[in-house]
C-alpha cells in the first residue's frame, strides 16, 4: 500500500505542474465532442432568418463563442482543480480522460 501512495504521491505532483495544459485539453475534447451538438441548436434557432445573419451568426460562434468557451471554460475549472488536494490529481486526471474518451465512444468521435 506505502508503494501505491508514494507513486500516486509522485504521479500527482508531476501532473500537477501540467495541470494548466490538462485543462486545456479537456476543454478542447469537450468542443470537439458537443461542438457539432451547439452548432445544430444555433443553426435551428437561426434557421428561420435571412442567410447572411445566419452566416455571421455562425461565424461569430465559431471565432468568438469557441474562443470565450475555451478561455472562460478552461479559467473556470483551474480554479476549481485549486480547491481539491494534490495528492488525488493523479486519479483525477486518469478519471476525466477515461469519462472523455467513454463521452467520445459514445457519440462515435473517437
Amino acid at each position: 500500500m506505502d508503494w501505491f501512495l508514494s507513486v500516486n504521491a509522485d504521479l500527482s505532483e508531476w501532473f500537477w505542474g501540467y495541470r494548466q495544459f490538462l485543462v486545456a485539453s479537456w476543454i478542447a475534447v469537450l468542443l470537439v465532442i458537443y461542438g457539432g451538438d451547439l452548432n445544430s441548436a444555433v443553426r435551428r434557432v437561426m434557421q428561420p432568418y435571412h442567410f447572411m445573419l445566419r452566416m455571421a451568426v455562425f461565424v461569430l460562434l465559431c471565432t468568438f463563442g469557441y474562443g470565450a468557451i475555451a478561455v472562460y471554460g478552461q479559467l473556470a475549472l483551474s480554479f476549481g482543480l485549486l480547491h481539491i488536494d494534490q495528492r488525488w490529481f493523479a486519479g483525477l486526471v486518469i478519471t476525466v480522460f477515461g469519462v472523455l474518451s467513454v463521452l467520445a465512444e459514445r457519440k462515435k468521435q473517437a
